[in-house]
């Protein structure tokens, strides 16, 4: 099973991972730390309860997957999802969550996802085009 049925899906999520993984890069050479938000706002509440479910539903997904790549960055996804969530804690002053270097294991899981969506878009191009021209 693939992720998704079109090209165009693959190439429009592969876009928006660069966008993703552009600025973490951007943060991190710069030393300009993101702005935090702690609190037990609305906002803060509806973000862990995605991430919560996001992470749900691609543990399920992650048996379903037959690419290797695809199964690779589902991983590095939920790894971001808890990286995301054990920042988030850290903001309440749990110190259990703190994870030394954040920063860069966020940027560079980032990163790595953003070139796998690339290497697997490029692998459904290719497919593609090679079974329009058979």
């Amino acid at each position: 099973m693939q992720l998704f049925d079109s090209v165009k899906m693959y190439v429009f999520m592969f876009c928006v991972l660069a966008l993703i993984a552009v600025p973490k890069v951007y943060q991190l050479t710069t030393g300009a730390a993101p702005a935090s938000a702690a609190g037990f706002t609305i906002n803060n509440i509806v973000l862990a309860l995605i991430t919560i479910s996001l992470a749900v539903y691609l543990a399920g997904l992650l048996r379903k997957l037959s690419s290797r790549i695809e199964q690779a960055a589902v991983v590095l996804v939920e790894v971001a999802c808890i990286l995301w969530l054990a920042n988030w804690l850290t903001t309440f002053g749990i110190t259990w969550a703190e994870i030394p270097h954040s920063r860069l294991l966020e940027a560079t899981v980032h990163c790595a996802i953003t070139v796998l969506a690339g290497v697997r878009t490029f692998q459904v191009v290719w497919h593609r085009r090679r079974t329009q021209a058979a």
